[in-house]
């Protein structure tokens, strides 16, 4: 039987029917407002204004600080206008994250489905993000790439996902990050019109834009995951290991917008033997070399940093996920 984790990590991007033990809110509309309701100050509310261009009009984002602003959210929803909404359920890294009040069943589904394939995927250690997502009124979501692959499990209403497979040239790059939406967006696009009770998968790196059709409210629950490495992190994390000495990016690597941030993968090379003794493998590591700046550190020096690097990854999980600033040797 084919499981919802043997899509990581691959490139095509697919719909599958629910599994037949995932068990959801029985009323996906009623619990969507109630967790937006219970937690206004940690969800994302954007709307169009249908009078200046209507899907086309610039995105306008609601007063979360205002008591009133989920009245008027909920107002929108239940008159069909243009309107999204987004909110954390699962963050999850390294062993420690939270889980919000009422969205247990979100973590049950994804240790059923996801937890086991994710770690022998990604065995330096992995980021999970589930976010619910309710959305109305033709209202577009702009298209854009995330840096984990993505599950979409559609609950209610109906969701039109236009996916741009992943050229191939961005398949193979060592060091990336995400700013070249043009580039991603060569190949010839997949629409995939979603039905409550059907997945969607999405490659990590995949272009893709979401359209909410009808009146009825679409409500969504995503989940990201994977390893994708910050190289400001590795930097950070090779200092700490060096008695003298230190490495570092070049100015236009530094930045920690999510699209402009590089970052590399290391479970990509996890059954690759590595060339370079029991070191990190070849095509990593000269990948890796050719764009950290070394002060006070020899050739020999950096040979052996990276590969007690990766040595120490293989046993002792280093990933602290994608957010570099949230990392306490960040400064």
């Amino acid at each position: 039987m084919t499981k919802l984790s043997d899509s990581l990590q691959t490139h095509t991007p697919c719909v599958s029917n629910f599994p037949n033990d995932i068990a959801l809110p029985t009323d996906p509309i009623t619990w969507a407002l109630d967790m937006f309701a219970a937690n206004l100050s940690d969800a994302d509310m954007q709307y169009r204004d249908p009078t200046s261009g209507g899907a086309e009009s610039p995105l306008l984002y609601f007063n979360q600080a205002d008591i009133n602003s989920f009245e008027k959210f909920r107002q929108r929803i239940h008159s069909a206008q243009p309107v999204h909404g987004s909110l954390p359920l699962i963050d999850f890294c390294a062993g420690d994250g939270t889980v919000r009040n009422n969205a247990d069943w979100a973590w049950q589904i994804y240790n059923a489905h996801f937890g086991e394939g994710l770690t022998q995927r990604h065995p330096m250690g992995s980021y999970v993000r589930s976010t619910m997502w309710m959305s109305c009124g033709e209202h577009r979501y702009d298209a854009h790439c995330d840096p984990f692959d993505g599950y979409l499990l559609h609950m209610s209403g109906h969701k039109r996902v236009r996916v741009w497979p992943l050229p191939k040239k961005y398949r193979q790059e060592v060091v990336f990050n995400h700013a070249d939406f043009e580039g991603r967006m060569a190949t010839k696009p997949i629409d995939f019109d979603m039905a409550p009770g059907q997945i969607l998968f999405i490659p990590s790196g995949a272009m893709h834009e979401v359209i909410s059709p009808g009146k009825t409210p679409s409500v969504s629950v995503s989940f990201h995951m994977g390893s994708p490495f910050p190289m400001q992190t590795l930097c950070m994390q090779l200092n700490k290991l060096l008695q003298g000495g230190s490495v570092s990016l070049p100015g236009n690597m530094k930045s920690i917008n999510k699209f402009d941030m590089y970052f590399f993968e290391p479970s990509r090379f996890n059954n690759t033997k590595g060339d370079l003794g029991h070191g990190m493998p070849k095509e990593l590591y000269n990948a890796i070399l050719a764009v950290l700046i070394s002060s006070n550190v020899s050739a020999q020096t950096m040979h052996e940093l990276l590969s007690t690097w990766w040595q120490i990854g293989k046993s002792h999980p280093l990933y602290r996920g994608p957010y570099p600033e949230r990392s306490q040797e960040f400064n």
